[in-house]
């Protein structure tokens, strides 16, 4: 009958009766089907549903004869859609998992592109980005330094291969004046800065040479933003002068909208953070003074200049300045770095980690999607075969498959850019404060041609497979397999298996870069940060040294302040401090002379400097370990005294007692008040919470040698917002013309620290449960297909007496033949790809035998769970059916 078929078809190829003897040749086999399914106890209607999926319909056969009449490919294309839709619709729990599966997985890989788009692919909003460079100055000690005022000098003087070059230094000022005094974010940057750039001014111009002579400084430009919230966008007010620290400026320009700060790492300010004001930077001083480096440098190559070529012409004119200003020269040498570089940093490895992390995630959706499209196609063999055995060729089949996997993928890519657009908000919400270029994530043109391009690709990589396999169907044993269930070839069933087995392996690796993101977080959790920040206000301040000119009167001031904060209700401390721990130290101190120990050349003394008045220590919670802590006594004219921490002890006095040891800052020191003596020794803090250990560090007294610009620490026994006012009213009893900025509670600025591993751990932890969830979906999709299949043969063994915990343990242990070797290859994966977590965990092993062993345990026993219902459903197998149905 098939051959006579086939002929009857090949010859009637070209004629319209073709259709009706179609009709009634299928509507035949249509009616034997139904009656052989309603004889296996199926009702008639079932009956007629399953027989309609097994020959697909007759349309469908009619489409593939009007193929090889010649019919166009834009009919056909429309043709196979419609097909598509209709068995889609006809089976809508199938197209509902599918399309939520992948919608789930391209929707985050969608997000995730949209913040690697905003931060390393998208331009930098310069003049050809491409040709800026950060100066900086190296050495073995210190790896990025920042410049000095003089040797920048001689810098842009000498060099040939930059096309302009400018430095900048950070310094906030207060505005005052008009309205309520404001903290503002400044930079003083020399001329040329904005040309570097390739930026202009909106209105008026920006400095020249003549504003770097001291005296002649007095000059403004100002941000468009609070040009319009302070000013009220005036257009006159190029000219204006505005009080800035106390003194008059001459605002001299405006920039346009956007215009952010390049980065500066140096001194933990993110890249685009937002900038009020910038003033000139004088250069005051003995231009033989190169020993204080506090600025950092910006340069545009020339066109045709490679970054190697002016590294080597910066050098030559570094090693220049050494012999000329040191005998034996001064070691440093010069860093460049290319501005992209500088400001992604190290969050490129972050986020491709995490874009590989999302990337296996749509792997799994893809081999689930690719086992749910094997098993339909086992279930629509006759209906291929059918249209096989009617001359269909095998690329229309093909076709017509891969057809629906991509309308699948393609819906799913619809909701899942509709899913994008949330969770980047909910991403950027969660990026720590410092993320650079934040301001630019968002869902652009970009991501939606990603979009589509990722969902046409996973159409294509999930349903390629089964199509091939589907086209390889024999018409003839698909015809006489028809009568009975649905079974799947044997290459079908390794494809599945494998499948499955590539799941279970992309899972482990997601699992175990989790739990290594896990352990990080819970060890900086858990790290002993060597201070208190809980129950504890700060805030900071600024002295404009136009009115507190002298160091005395700088000292008065905050003690004043902290003696008034002192005796606010429920303050249980109070005392000010140069910085807060995990914000950013000040700079290293280095060439002092240790008394009663001989100078090593080759071995210089350095540490961090910071300032402190007498109550900072007991606010911060820092121990003391050794000595005391600064008193009101420690002032101006007293015997100079240092506070010393823990590693600084270490280093410089190993097993000896500290207190009384004394340094000097002085080539030949010879008085005493050349000497500074150590009065106490207090616990290590860290420069951040993953940093491997604490540097040197000491402590002047704030009332000896005077800072202006102070963070101010506030001890309470309650909740430590109650004295926010409290503090505001004090400052202002002080000096009504002061800003109170940046008030905050401690925790806050200790939960800021840790926000990078915080928000790395979440994304990889959230990835890796659905994928674990996905492959849970998978194990047991497979299980229950097989379960099905084998229904007859599980039948026959309780006929013939076999037990039904045979039966459950036979389904489980296929179970665990996938699981176990999936697990293998999955920590063997983790295991190679371990060196790419390296720069991202902290206290952690990338081969931590923990992470590794509760995986091995845990990603079997999901895959066995995931397969003990169908095993159970095998074990139930009822052999009469069975034999009922044969």
């Amino acid at each position: 009958m098939l051959d006579d078929l086939r002929y009857r078809t090949r010859a009637l190829i070209h004629h319209k009766q073709i259709e009706d003897e179609l009709d009634e040749e299928l509507r035949f086999h249509f009616d034997r089907q139904v009656e052989k399914l309603m004889r296996s106890g199926m009702s008639e209607q079932e009956a007629k549903r399953q027989a309609r999926l097994s020959f697909g319909g007759h349309e469908q056969v009619k489409e593939d004869c009007r193929d090889a009449r010649g019919t166009g490919l834009i009919e056909l294309t429309i043709d196979d859609t419609k097909y598509a839709l209709r068995q889609l619709v006809a089976n809508p729990t199938f197209a509902i998992v599918m399309i939520a599966t992948l919608a789930l997985s391209i929707g985050a890989n969608s997000a995730i592109f949209s913040v690697i788009n905003g931060v390393l692919l998208k331009r930098l909003p310069y003049d050809q980005p491409e040709r800026l460079v950060r100066v900086f100055l190296t050495s073995q000690e210190f790896p990025k330094f920042p410049l000095n005022p003089w040797d920048f000098l001689d810098f842009r003087a000498r060099n040939h291969s930059f096309e302009s070059m400018a430095a900048f230094t950070r310094g906030d000022v207060q505005l005052s004046g008009d309205g309520e005094p404001v903290r503002l974010n400044g930079f003083g940057i020399t001329s040329g800065y904005f040309r570097v750039l390739g930026l202009h001014p909106q209105l008026g111009r920006e400095f020249d040479f003549q504003a770097e002579v001291p005296g002649n400084g007095l000059q403004v430009v100002l941000s468009d933003r609070l040009w319009r919230t302070r000013f009220g966008a005036d257009p006159n007010i190029i000219g204006r002068k505005i009080t800035l620290n106390m003194q008059p400026f001459t605002v001299i320009g405006v920039m346009p909208p956007g215009t952010e700060h390049p980065g500066n790492v140096y001194h933990s300010v993110a890249y685009g953070e937002s900038v009020d004001v910038w003033w000139p930077f004088s250069f005051g001083g003995n231009s033989n003074q190169r020993g204080s480096h506090y600025i950092e440098g910006i340069a545009r190559l020339k066109a045709g200049v490679s970054v190697q070529q002016a590294h080597d012409e910066m050098n030559a004119i570094m090693a220049q300045i050494g012999r000329e200003h040191s005998a034996d020269g001064t070691g440093w040498r010069v860093l460049l770095i290319p501005l992209y570089s500088e400001v992604v940093g190290n969050t490129r490895r972050m986020l491709l980690v995490l874009l590989g992390a999302v990337g296996i995630v749509l792997l799994i959706a893809c081999a689930n999607a690719a086992n749910l499209l094997l098993a339909r196609a086992s279930a629509r063999q006759r209906e291929i075969a059918v249209r096989l055995a009617l001359g269909a060729p095998r690329l229309r089949v093909i076709r017509q498959l891969i057809t629906e996997s991509l309308i699948i993928s393609l819906t799913g890519g619809v909701l899942g850019l509709a899913l994008a657009f949330g969770g980047v908000r909910g991403l950027v919400s969660l990026l720590p404060a410092d993320f650079p270029r934040a301001h630019d994530i968002h869902v652009s043109w970009p991501v939606l041609g990603f979009t589509l391009l990722i969902s046409v690709l996973t159409g294509i990589l999930f349903g390629l497979a089964p199509a091939l396999q589907a086209s390889h169907t024999d018409p003839k044993t698909g015809l006489q397999q028809g009568s009975r269930s649905s079974t799947a070839t044997r290459p079908q069933n390794r494809l599945r298996n494998a499948l499955v087995v590539a799941e279970v392996s992309l899972a482990c690796v997601l699992l175990i870069g989790a739990g290594l993101m896990l352990r990080t977080f819970l060890n900086l959790l858990h790290l002993n940060p060597g201070f208190s920040e809980d129950r504890v206000l700060t805030a900071s301040l600024s002295l404009p040294h136009q009115r507190y000119k002298t160091g005395e009167q700088t000292a008065q001031f905050y003690s004043r302040l902290s003696s008034t904060l002192s005796q606010l209700p429920g303050v249980v401390s109070a005392g000010a401090g140069s910085d807060l721990p995990w914000t950013g130290y000040d700079e290293n101190n280095g060439g002092w002379t240790i008394e009663g120990k001989k100078p090593d050349p080759h071995n210089e003394t350095h540490a961090r400097y910071h300032m402190a008045t007498p109550g900072y220590f007991s606010a911060m919670g820092i121990p003391l370990l050794e000595g005391r802590f600064f008193t009101e006594a420690d002032k101006k004219g007293a015997p100079w005294v240092l506070i010393i921490n823990w590693a600084m002890a270490q280093k410089y006095w190993p097993g000896e007692d500290v207190i009384g040891r004394r340094i000097s800052f002085e080539d030949n020191p010879k008085k005493d008040e050349d000497w500074m003596t150590v009065v106490g020794v207090v616990g290590d803090v860290k420069d951040q919470p993953n940093s491997p250990a604490a540097e040197p560090a000491f402590w002047w007294s704030e009332y000896q040698a005077s800072e202006s610009d102070m963070s101010i620490a506030i001890r309470t026994q309650s909740d430590p917002r109650q004295v926010a006012d409290g503090l505001r009213n004090a400052v202002h009893q002080l000096d009504p013309e002061l800003a109170v900025a940046d008030i905050k509670l401690m925790n806050q600025v200790a939960d800021a620290s840790i926000s990078t591993p915080r928000f790395t751990f979440v994304l990889v932890g959230l990835f890796a449960a659905l994928a674990v969830v996905l492959a849970g979906i998978g194990a047991y999709g497979v299980i229950a297909y097989t379960v099905a299949q084998r229904s007859t043969e599980f039948g026959l063994r309780v006929a013939l007496g076999a037990q039904r915990g045979d039966l459950l343990r036979m389904v489980l242990v296929h179970s665990a033949k996938l699981a176990v070797p999936g697990t293998i290859i999955g920590v063997a994966l983790a295991l190679s790809l371990g060196r790419v977590m390296q720069t991202l965990i902290y206290g952690v092993s990338t081969a931590d035998p923990l992470i590794y062993g509760c995986v091995i345990l845990m990603v079997p026993a999901v895959a066995l769970l995931a397969s003990y219902v169908p095993a159970r459903r095998a074990a139930r197998a009822d052999p009469m059916q069975t034999l009922r149905a044969e």
